[in-house]
């Protein structure tokens, strides 16, 4: 009994330090001026933060943490819920593949969030200035969008190594191992 309430309180305590960092993340994300940019475009870190915390906590927690992230997104953005949408989608997504197929490694990390970004950047640009009409959609694709991929995509290791940080923090892995401690892994 007193194991397993050990157990719930290293779990609560790893979901909310994933929380805090997808906090501070959006905050640097969705406040102008806190992050640097990159050739005029800005990364979005809540997408490959989505995504690192899915590749740990898998389908379930990554939905959880996708809403988290995209409700973030959308208290800062007006007008619409799709941003939750997209990373609700983005963290069951991922995280059945890491259930399922994938290994939870950097370059899964790396290959999920050039994949998810392209997909965000490319629906959000053509449903802006391509069905939306605005002027200087070829342009605006390429000034904007492309390096925003380039600098999202680049930073996603980073976040990577903060949210396995804060995963291996906890002596217990319960989400990836089910219950088997770090120092009793096969090499």
């Amino acid at each position: 009994m007193i194991e397993q309430q050990k157990q719930n309180l290293k779990k609560a305590g790893r979901y909310a330090s994933v929380a805090a960092v997808m906090l501070i993340l959006s905050v640097l994300q969705n406040t102008p001026g806190w992050f640097p940019s990159f050739f005029g475009a800005k990364a979005f870190l809540l997408i490959p933060a989505v995504i690192s915390a899915s590749i740990f906590e898998k389908d379930i927690g990554g939905i959880f943490f996708g809403l988290f992230a995209g409700a973030l997104w959308d208290i800062s953005a007006s007008g619409s819920d799709y941003y939750a949408i997209f990373l609700v989608t983005v963290g069951f997504v991922c995280g059945s593949l890491l259930n399922n197929i994938m290994r939870p490694n950097i370059l899964t990390n790396l290959l999920l969030s050039a994949v998810w970004v392209a997909v965000f950047c490319a629906g959000h640009w053509i449903f802006r200035y391509v069905f939306g009409g605005l002027d200087n959609a070829v342009h605006t694709l390429l000034t904007y969008y492309l390096p925003s991929f380039i600098w999202t995509v680049a930073l996603s290791p980073v976040i990577f190594l903060i949210i396995f940080a804060i995963e291996n923090a906890f002596s217990l892995d319960a989400s990836v191992h089910n219950g088997v401690r770090r120092n009793e892994l096969p090499k």
